[in-house]
């Protein structure tokens, strides 16, 4: 048991209390109402330190009093406690959100992450696609659009313009879809598959997700990085784009699938 205090008595310190109003209000919970020299043998607070404590819990919502020689005080529930604490920590992060916005902020390092695998980099794409406002541009292939459709779908629902270049024939209902060719393309087994997206022009995803040779993927919020990955996905899309409209002739001058483009930049 005393374990167990000892433990809610650091997350309240955690949460902004002091070691003194901690203990004051555990003892409160434990027997209430209570005069200060009962909350002082409950506590092991000093009496002397014990008005001047509780009277900071008052002010903070935490506790209250009635009645005089002696005065008695009463706790806030525990349930009203973490509600009071979870209103007044989202203001406050509002507030200090404002006020540090208004520094006009420019990181002067924005760091790139490896993800570690299919899963990570799903999970990775899920939470930018749920936070996309804007728009997202994104190219992957089938089996990476099974997992990801819920989470593109529900960004078109709600207004994020979305641009999907498919590797593959799936044909979806919603976002603008351009379908990439996969033939004449090395056996993913071999090469890995690949992920590329762009969300708002704030963060991107990019990389292979691994076939023979291990994968590697990146994630970043650099704004040269993310305007990169993001042109790459566009300059894909224009691709996509004049081959619905000049297929055949592209056919014949470079190759099904631009084969002959492959062999020159990508055979050495």
């Amino acid at each position: 048991m005393a374990d167990a205090l000892d433990g809610i008595l650091a997350d309240l310190k955690d949460l902004g209390f002091t070691e003194y109003e901690g203990k004051v209000y555990l003892a409160l919970l434990k027997n209430h109402p209570a005069s200060a020299y009962t909350v002082s043998q409950d506590s092991g607070v000093p009496h002397s330190r014990v008005y001047d404590i509780t009277r900071r819990l008052i002010k903070k919502g935490f506790a209250a009093s009635r009645g005089a020689n002696p005065e008695l005080f009463t706790p806030l529930s525990p349930d009203d406690l973490m509600e009071k604490l979870r209103r007044d920590s989202a203001r406050l992060t509002a507030r200090v959100g404002v006020h540090l916005k208004s520094l006009n902020f420019r990181a002067d390092f924005d760091p790139v992450w490896n993800l570690r695998n299919r899963d990570e980099t799903l999970d990775r794409c899920e939470n930018l696609i749920e936070e996309a406002t804007d728009r997202i541009f994104i190219g992957l292939w089938e089996e990476e659009l099974t997992v990801l459709e819920p989470v593109l779908r529900n960004a078109h629902e709600r207004g994020v313009k979305t641009f999907i270049l498919l590797y593959g024939k799936a044909q979806l209902d919603f976002a603008t879809v351009y379908h990439h060719g996969t033939e004449h393309m090395p056996p993913t087994e071999e090469t890995g598959r690949t992920v590329d997206a762009a969300f708002d022009g704030l963060a991107a995803v990019s990389g292979n997700l691994g076939g023979t040779l291990p994968g590697q993927v990146i994630w970043t919020k650099n704004r040269g990085l993310v305007s990169s990955i993001e042109g790459y996905i566009i300059h894909d899309l224009y691709l996509a784009e004049i081959r619905q409209e000049f297929g055949p002739r592209m056919d014949e001058v470079f190759g099904e699938n631009l084969a002959h483009l492959r062999d020159k930049f990508y055979h050495h």
